[in-house]
């Protein structure tokens, strides 16, 4: 299940129109996929899912709030099926991936180094996309592609999260300074 859609504005400033296109591609698709889908896997008693988060999800992103709230709830649907199908030979995996040199910044808005340090994680799409299929044919529950970033997800829950917010925050900044110098 891999759809999104991101932002970078400020919740209150966002048309209606944009946020539910958000939710529509970010929550109701991967829904829409995994409940027409998962019913022949269960009566096959084999079969594997993938949903498609982001770092996103293990944070709050100001700038992104329903961004965010939409990859937070991808993993939370993909935790809650994988512990309902454990044992009868359905997989359910999350990718989270983190900075990917993509067109999603440019479509969201976002350009350059909009996190800071991002450059040490980012990676290319080709990259990104081996390591979530190695890992996922491995069974790994939650990919993080990018050994930088693999490794900083997984120091995460670690590190005060005064730590991580703050982190957020200078990024969340940096956007805002940027969208300022634009509208001007």
């Amino acid at each position: 299940n891999n759809a999104g859609l991101g932002e970078s504005e400020l919740f209150e400033r966002s048309p209606w129109s944009r946020i539910r296109q958000i939710v529509e591609v970010n929550i109701v698709a991967m829904l829409r996929l995994s409940h027409h889908f998962l019913p022949a896997m269960i009566s096959r008693g084999h079969g594997a899912i993938l949903n498609i988060g982001s770092g996103a999800g293990y944070a709050a992103m100001p700038n992104a709030a329903v961004y965010t709230a939409s990859k937070h709830f991808v993993r939370a649907f993909t935790e809650s099926l994988r512990a309902q199908l454990a044992g009868i030979g359905v997989t359910v995996s999350e990718a989270a991936p983190g900075p990917v040199e993509s067109e999603v910044d440019q479509v969201a808005g976002i350009e350059g180094d909009a996190t800071p340090g991002q450059g040490i994680f980012r990676i290319t799409a080709q990259e990104c996309t081996a390591d979530i299929v190695r890992e996922f044919e491995r069974g790994s529950p939650v990919i993080f592609p990018g050994r930088n970033y693999r490794w900083l997800m997984k120091m995460q829950p670690l590190m005060p999260r005064r730590l991580v917010a703050t982190h957020v925050a200078q990024a969340a900044r940096k956007i805002r300074y940027r969208e300022t110098k634009r509208a001007a």
